[in-house]
């Protein structure tokens, strides 16, 4: 290219497309109106930093001389982060800590008692838990940072972790003005959007666990157990003082008491396990997992037996595996229950979803709104490790269910006449948000436990995503936006009942749609590509994954071509696609078969447009804001909009950066600015640089522009 106008006009649009990306990419946001996950100032981890910077962003006022830095401390990031900013005061002026001990596997109780009076002078046990191996405890941090030495060396603690708090992801909507007076008006239009209406099944026989806020016992609901796990309550204090518990209780099984049924739950027949584990201060990490650990057991062992148990809370980064999710991937694999969890609020924007809707073995919930789009404040995925988030979405706008009495949300809408009263203590209050929608799926799986009784969790969720329709805006159609669609029911009993008796029988990969946005910059020779493919499978069985031997221009490898599931499961494939140098253009449409016993069960479609590109560009990340801070480098997801837009000019674009470019490490894979680099592109891209430039870059950078680069 020539430095002429046309150079000029072309450099232009490039920098007014990516200007608008700019806020995005340096994480702001606006979210004014509900619940947020913690803030990305406070999830900084410094021990992720180069040890100067991580040396300059050390305060005055924190605790010095320890060795928090290590990346082999005993205690998880987020403990670590606390403790180091520990301010410097008496012991006894430091209100003390909730901590979970995570033992090495045949570490039992008694014995966990004797490490922890061993090391400890000061504590108080909560609870042992059995669904990890791990002890719930209550402590002065001074006290635990002063012995982080001793804790290192007793082999038989894996890890320790700070018990974090929770929030419900829910959106007080003061817009739709009820009062008692128009109940005509406001019709229960979610039962039908979900296929719920007309069933021969209401969830009759199946327990359904609710972690949240307790359950007020309104008339509408049938609570067959009851238990409080917040450790600074009277365990019999089980009532639902905020409103959100209650809430969510009525959406998956009230039978509409007091409003003749119109405001009736998705499964009206199911029994209700109330598991407070929370209150207006949100949830503790700690008390969530005793509450699943209680919930999850059967009757016999001293738990609750629930077949699904239902999560409307969230909270940090989405994680693929923490100590909450261990939990309930240990909780599914003894007892065969089923988790749902709401995907979240922060949206709209990629990466913001959170733990424990993450979790390999959670449903992850999205909201729609009545006329079927994808609700604005609905999370997106994907999760730190594989594609499948949201996995589905239903409604959570405007929802109408039951009412707790005297509680915080029943407060607030009496006095702005936002809510139905109905006899007694019968009434009604309207919320939104994925604290919704997510019960609305755990109603919707407690019809299918209904119908098939021996339903694995892997089938439960093959199901949903089989009976699931796209939505129909095509912008919301997104693997990463909304799942595999909107929920219902109907289809997914219908898709239950075409499959052999031995429905459990059933096996599917997820997303069976290649590529997926924002992943589907794969256009040009020397593009590539990692996708994270999850296989469900409903049974014990064995697969093998077809892949065609031959397409031109096209590299296709697998980490793996045999899976074999002992029992009902999830696993992943890594699947790298590569479009090589040498390819010509063209459309490349390919299938992928996983098969056994020579059936195909189903199949992979991969669908490439390959073009050669008319001019390159290189934005240059090495010295950025993602590469010293990868804390944030998610977040420059915002800049796929323009990437792709510029993409669709036949503009091919080089960009390298954590959680986008395949198994990408910023000490290995990028490098400085060599001549040799920069006479390859047209375009050079630079970042305000977190890293400087050096002497020698500047003067590349200089013979670049001067031999007539941009």
């Amino acid at each position: 290219m020539r430095k002429s106008g046309k150079k000029v006009l072309f450099l232009m649009l490039v920098f007014a497309v990516f200007a608008i990306q700019v806020p995005v990419s340096l994480g702001l946001s606006v979210n004014d109106n509900y619940n947020t996950t913690p803030s990305q100032e406070d999830a900084i981890n410094t021990d992720y930093l180069s040890s100067n910077l991580s040396d300059n962003l050390q305060s005055s006022d924190t605790v010095s001389g320890s060795t928090l830095d290590s990346e082999m401390s005993i205690f998880d990031d987020n403990l670590r982060h606390f403790l180091t900013n520990l301010p410097t005061k008496p012991q006894n002026d430091v209100k003390d800590v909730k901590i979970i001990v995570l033992f090495e596997e045949d570490v039992y109780p008694v014995l966990r008692e004797e490490i922890l009076n061993s090391i400890f002078n000061d504590f108080t046990i909560i609870t042992h838990y059995d669904i990890i191996s791990g002890t719930y405890i209550k402590l002065n941090p001074m006290e635990l940072l002063s012995k982080e030495m001793n804790l290192e060396e007793i082999k038989d603690i894996k890890r320790i972790y700070k018990s974090e708090i929770f929030e419900n992801p829910y959106i007080i909507d003061n817009t739709i003005q009820l009062s008692a007076l128009n109940d005509d008006n406001y019709l229960n239009w979610w039962l039908s959007t979900i296929g719920a209406e007309n069933l021969a099944y209401n969830g009759s026989g199946v327990r359904v666990a609710i972690i949240d806020t307790g359950i007020y016992d309104h008339p509408a609901l049938n609570i067959v157990a009851n238990r409080n796990f917040v450790s600074d309550e009277v365990s019999s204090n089980y009532n639902d003082d905020v409103g959100h518990g209650t809430h969510v209780a009525g959406i998956i099984g009230g039978d509409g008491t007091g409003s003749d049924g119109k405001y009736r739950g998705v499964a009206p027949g199911v029994s209700l396990i109330n598991a407070r584990a929370g209150n207006a201060s949100g949830l503790g990490e700690g008390d969530i997992i005793d509450a699943i650990d209680w919930s999850s057991k059967p009757i016999g062992l001293g738990g609750a037996d629930a077949d699904i148990i239902s999560m409307s809370f969230g909270g940090g980064y989405p994680y693929i595996s923490d100590l909450l999710t261990q939990a309930i991937t240990n909780a599914q694999d003894a007892y065969g229950v089923i988790f749902v969890a709401s995907a979240g609020n922060d949206g709209p924007d990629y990466f913001t979803g959170s733990t424990p809707a993450s979790g390999i073995d959670v449903i992850s919930i999205g909201a729609t709104v009545q006329n079927g789009e994808l609700a604005s404040f609905s999370s997106w995925g994907p999760t730190f490790g594989y594609l499948g988030y949201p996995d589905v979405v239903a409604p959570g706008v405007n929802i109408i269910s039951t009412d707790a009495k005297d509680s915080i949300f029943s407060k607030e809408e009496r006095y702005i006449g936002n809510y139905f009263d109905y006899s007694g203590d019968a009434d009604y209050i309207p919320l939104s948000g994925t604290s919704m929608s997510a019960p609305m799926v755990s109603g919707a799986l407690a019809i299918l436990k209904d119908a098939y009784p021996n339903l694995t969790p892997e089938t439960a969720r093959i199901a949903l995503l089989e009976g699931a329709r796209k939505l129909s805006n095509e912008a919301d159609d997104d693997n990463l936006k909304s799942g595999v669609g909107l929920i219902n029911i109907s289809a997914s009993l219908n898709y239950l009942n075409s499959i052999s008796p031995d429905y459990n029988d059933i096996v599917k990969v997820y997303p069976d749609n290649l590529p997926v946005k924002p992943y589907d910059l794969l256009r040009f020779p020397g593009d590539h590509q990692k996708f994270n493919l999850t296989v469900l499978s409903g049974k014990d069985n064995n697969f093998s994954i077809e892949v065609p031997n031959s397409i031109q221009g096209v590299s296709i490898t697998l980490d793996k071509y045999t899976i074999n599931f002992t029992n009902a499961g999830i696993d992943f494939i890594e699947l790298d696609i590569k479009i090589n140098n040498d390819a010509t253009p063209g459309i490349r449409d390919i299938e992928l078969n996983l098969t056994s016993g020579g059936q195909v069960y189903d199949v992979v479609n991969l669908y490439l447009d390959i073009r050669l590109p008319e001019y390159s560009i290189l934005m240059e990340s090495y010295h950025g804001l993602n590469d010293w801070f990868p804390e944030f480098s998610f977040n420059q997801m915002g800049f796929y909009e323009a990437m792709s837009d510029i993409s669709e000019m036949n503009i091919s674009i080089d960009y390298e950066m954590e959680y986008w470019t395949p198994d990408y490490n910023k000490d290995t894979d990028n490098s400085i600015l060599t001549e040799e680099r920069l006479a390859q592109y047209d375009l050079i891209v630079l970042q305000t640089p977190i890293l400087p430039y050096s002497p020698s870059e500047i003067s590349h950078l200089n013979n670049y522009f001067e031999g007539e680069g941009n």
